[in-house]
């Protein structure tokens, strides 16, 4: 081989090892790689996405400084979402709970004649500010295995308001808490937030990962929920269903000839127009909603009431267990002389 065919072979290898070295910039010009990181895709130069994180739980807040100008009257108006189950007035006979008058800085458990609970008659003391705060912020965590169905307050606002109003109704209201009682109750509320916050940030990688992929009992929660109700009467257990709604007896009665009480009475629902019961007031929001409780609509319902009917009187939050739901439409539709067709 002369120099010349020599030079020639040297200068097409140069050659095209400089063409491919300028198409490589270019092509890392031209298109932005994407490299690979613990499994999340990345930009080049760019940060990972962030991990989900825990949804932020609702925080009791102190009421004590907001009492001295919290208005009594938007208090009132609060308060009328307790009215179906509490009179708050002097001499009020009880409803589904005990009368209110005179309860802030009374004794608990106090109202005469009333059944309590043993879970609310074992909290010993009085209905002081601090109390009433987390009582109406959540009474089931106060009061682990109370009556109370309401799900509570978590608006501060609107818990100083309540509160305001319940103070006035009594012949002698309690004295308004002093800047001392203001001052400790502030600092229980930071210290209580303060130890908070290491389990909220160990919740917070368990949450990540949870994000992930859900755990087995998570997926037959979301499978379960997903089935239609038609699916799920195939296997409700009507005396399931039976003692699930002892919850909603305090509010409905079910026997066929059974008078109504805060709520109507539930015989004969099944298929029945809404408003089925033409002796009970119910909510213009009831009334305003056409069609029957079918199947499908019973389910709904029981799985949130203010959501399928905004403006209803209805306090109870809901049924959120899908095959608790069928088995209570199961006894339901056992409550009449001619159960409806199953679907």
């Amino acid at each position: 081989m002369d120099s010349l065919e020599l030079n020639k072979i040297v200068g097409a290898v140069l050659v095209g090892g400089m063409v491919a070295l300028v198409s490589g910039i270019l092509a890392e010009k031209l298109v932005e790689p994407h490299h690979v990181t613990g499994g999340e895709t990345v930009a080049a130069g760019g940060a990972a996405p962030a991990a989900p994180t825990a949804p932020a739980a609702a925080v009791l807040e102190p009421v004590t400084p907001l009492l001295a100008q919290a208005d009594v009257k938007a208090g009132e108006q609060v308060f009328k979402k307790c009215a179906t189950c509490h009179n708050a007035d002097k001499g009020g006979k009880a409803k589904v709970g005990p009368d209110l008058w005179n309860i802030v800085g009374g004794p608990r458990a106090q109202f005469p004649g009333f059944s309590y609970s043993d879970a609310l008659k074992g909290k010993s003391g009085n209905w002081d500010y601090d109390s009433l705060n987390e009582w109406l912020f959540s009474p089931k965590d106060f009061a682990p295995g109370t009556k109370m169905t309401f799900a509570g307050l978590k608006d501060v606002k609107e818990r100083a308001e309540v509160i305001a109003y319940l103070r006035n109704q009594a012949d002698s209201p309690a004295p308004l808490p002093d800047q001392a009682a203001i001052d400790a109750a502030k600092k229980a509320s930071d210290e209580k937030q303060a130890a908070a916050q290491p389990n909220q940030q160990a919740a917070a990688p368990a949450a990540s990962s949870q994000g992930a992929a859900q755990t087995a009992p998570a997926q037959q929660q979301a499978a379960a929920t997903a089935a239609p109700i038609a699916d799920r009467l195939k296997t409700a257990d009507a005396a399931a269903g039976e003692k699930a709604v002892s919850k909603c007896k305090a509010c409905h009665s079910f026997g066929k000839d059974e008078k109504n009480k805060i709520g109507p009475n539930l015989w004969d629902v099944v298929g029945g127009k809404h408003g089925h019961r033409d002796d009970y007031p119910y909510s213009d929001a009831m009334k305003a909603k056409g069609g029957t409780w079918d199947y499908e609509s019973l389910d709904t319902w029981l799985t949130s009431p203010k959501a399928y009917v905004p403006g209803t009187k209805m306090a109870f939050a809901g049924v959120p267990d899908p095959q608790e739901r069928a088995n209570i439409i199961a006894y339901l539709r056992s409550l009449s002389d001619s159960p409806k067709p199953l679907p």
